[in-house]
Order: C-alpha cells, then structure tokens, then sequence
C-alpha cells in the first residue's frame, strides 16, 4: 500500500512536471528580473554606442537591445517551471527564419550579450548578471582606449566617415580634387579605388575639423559638376 502511494505521488508529480497545469511565479522576483534586465541592456547599448567599432547606424540597431533583454527574461522565467514548455519553445523557434542579416560579427556578439541578460535574470542568477555585465562592458571600454592610444590619430580606425568619390570619362584628376577639399580634414585616408579607361571610383575614410562641416559641404557642392560625383556616409549623421 505503502508502495502505491509512493509511485502515485511520483506520478503525479512528473505530470506536474511536463504537463505544468499550475505555474507559480514570484511576481516580486519577475518584476525585478525585468527591471535588471532593463538596466543592463541599457548600458549594453551606452557601451555599443561609444565603444563598438561597426559602421552601421549604432542607436538604430541599438534600439533592439532593450526589448531583446526583457522578452527572453519572459520567456526563461516561464520555461523553466516545464520542460514541456521549454520543448515546445525550441520547436517553435526551429521553424522561425530571421530575414534581417547581420552584416558584421560584432552585432552578433552585442545580440548574444543581450540574450545572455536576458537568460541570466530569467534564471533568477542576477548577481551573476550584474557582475559579469560590469565586467565584460570595463573589457570593452578598456580596449576601445587601448586601440585609440595605439591606433595614432585615426590612421587605422574603421570606426569614420566614409567618403567615396566617382570620376566620370576621366576628366578631372584625383589629386586635384583631394587637394580642393582637404584642408577641411584633419584625417583622410584611401582605402579603395576601382579604375577603368571611362570612370575611376575612389574610397576614403576620413574625419571633419571641428566647426568644418559648412565649409566641408559647401567645397563638394562647388566641385562636383556632370564630371564628378561624391557621397558622403557619416556614422552618426552630424555631417547629413
């Protein structure tokens, strides 16, 4: 008799356990998990702002952080009551496709660090969270200073303008032009050119004086004629 109790109780709690009719969550404990994670993703963003090397638009993508942080925080924090539930989640993400690609490694790092975030405080581990956040943002922000000290006024920094100009039926020359317009720089640097017999495109990375850019933009606008073609990309907009 004693026996069958036993294995009815087993029983019913590995149904418990798969089926999870009755989920019981700390509400105090969730609400400070999303608060947290709130947080960390946003000095996650802050540090990926000021400290990541990628070209695109940083506060665009930055954007994603936050939420990304949160919404996995709510999805561990309800799985990890069930392993039905935690099944059912990887066979709906098997048939998510995600559209969007991811252009440079470092996204794809500031992505899984968010999610990280999001698992640890998901998990309740939040001094785990907070202190290992801290520590790998001090890594980050260490070794931006590190590269700028090392990398000598911008001469091998990715993180610049781009400015790319288009020579048409090779009428004008490249060294003629650069000359017109550089006393706006206080850096420039070739990093491509593409040259045939009828046109020759040219790649830049640079950076603006301060107090230059009315001037930077009224010398390309008083060049450029039917010949000449340039394009300009800023990787914070304050040159558009």
């Amino acid at each position: 008799m004693e026996n069958n109790s036993v294995n009815l109780i087993g029983k019913s709690e590995i149904e418990k356990f798969f089926l999870n009719s009755n989920i019981n969550i700390d509400f105090s404990n969730f609400f400070f998990a999303l608060l947290l994670s709130l947080i960390l993703s946003y000095l996650v963003k802050i540090t990926y702002i000021r400290a990541g090397r990628a070209l695109n638009d940083k506060n665009y993508f930055s954007d994603t952080f936050i939420p990304l942080a949160i919404i996995t925080t709510l999805v561990i924090t309800v799985i990890k009551f069930s392993l039905a539930l935690s099944l059912g989640l990887v066979g709906a993400l098997s048939i998510v496709r995600f559209r969007a690609a991811i252009k440079e490694p470092e996204e794809l790092v500031y992505l899984f660090f968010v999610i990280a975030i999001g698992l640890a405080n998901g998990a309740n581990q939040f001094l785990l969270a907070t202190i290992a956040t801290l520590i790998i943002i001090s890594f980050l922000y260490l070794r931006n200073i590190y590269q700028n000290k090392k990398q000598n006024n911008y001469e091998y920094n990715s993180d610049v303008n781009i400015l790319s100009i288009r020579i048409i039926n090779n009428q004008k020359d490249i060294e003629t032009v650069i000359k017109k317009i550089k006393p706006n720089f206080k850096y420039l640097k070739l990093k491509s050119a593409n040259l045939n017999n009828n046109t020759g495109n040219y790649v830049f990375w640079y950076d603006l004086e301060e107090n230059e850019t009315e001037n930077f933009l009224r010398s390309l606008k008083n060049i450029c004629d039917e010949n000449l073609e340039i394009s300009i990309y800023s990787k914070t907009g304050i040159y558009e």
